[in-house]
């Protein structure tokens, strides 16, 4: 957990040194939502991979260009930075739309930063909050009441990663 909310810091930080980097430019994050303790694993690779390519084929269907584009691997959980200069809020709904696009997508955690350093919420470009895996509901509400046990959490993420293509 320590390691975790370590690298939860260190995203943090990224963004902030990026937005300094890049005024004006929005920063795109990834992460892969993976619950339990192995954070780094053969299938979250896969899944992390998938959604870099995902992200990729919207950056050229929308023909935005990249300023940075930053991979980093870790055993927290691989991360993806993307900063473009776009309007946040068309980049956040396209990022969206991936995420439903497919059952996996929604282990897969973009975030759309602002320039001024405020995240871009689903809500606010008109998606519904995101989905508890396990039973559909409000995703907050469940995790914060802790309404599942760690073993149904696990399942469904299985069940979800099972329909990610070889």
């Amino acid at each position: 957990m320590e390691q975790v909310l370590a690298a939860r810091d260190q995203r943090a930080a990224t963004i902030k040194a990026l937005r300094r980097r890049y005024p004006g430019a929005c920063v795109a994050v990834l992460t892969v939502i993976s619950p339990g303790p192995v954070k780094r694993s053969p299938e979250t690779i896969r899944l992390f991979d998938a959604g870099v390519n995902a992200i990729a084929r919207v950056i050229m269907r929308n023909e935005l260009i990249p300023l940075v584009f930053e991979a980093h691997e870790k055993e927290t959980g691989d991360e993806a930075y993307l900063v473009v200069k776009t309007e946040p809020g068309f980049f956040k709904m396209e990022l969206c739309k991936l995420e439903e696009s497919a059952p996996y997508g929604r282990l897969w955690d973009m975030d759309v930063i602002r320039p001024n350093g405020t995240a871009i919420t689903r809500e606010e470009i008109g998606f519904p909050e995101r989905s508890c895996i396990v039973c559909g509901k409000a995703g907050r509400a469940c995790y914060s009441r802790r309404l599942h046990t760690a073993e149904e959490v696990q399942a469904a993420w299985q069940k979800l990663i099972q329909t990610l293509p070889e």
